[in-house]
């Protein structure tokens, strides 16, 4: 997944509550809550919207291996991408 853009989709509102964030989904009426880490990933999405460059804020910020890291961060983009939360392009 290296090199892809990140986009959260236009449908989709965010709110950020203690840390927390509560993402709803316009389109089908969903809502999703993101804890911490899942907070700190989304943010970077909205701000950088870069794979790469979020897998870098990700290891600095949580102190935490590549692998590992790069693991977690497709997990949880392949997650928000299956909910069509956000919309992910090379």
């Amino acid at each position: 997944m290296d090199s892809c853009r990140i986009k959260v989709r236009d449908d989709v509102i965010a709110r950020e509550i203690d840390g927390e964030a509560v993402l709803i989904s316009l389109d089908s009426g969903f809502y999703y809550s993101l804890n911490k880490v899942g907070c700190f990933i989304f943010n970077l999405i909205l701000k950088k919207g870069d794979f790469d460059d979020i897998l870098e804020e990700l290891k600095g910020g949580f102190e935490v291996a590549e692998r590992e890291a790069r693991e977690d961060l497709e997990a949880f983009i392949g997650s928000l991408e299956q909910e069509k939360i956000i919309s992910v392009c090379s």
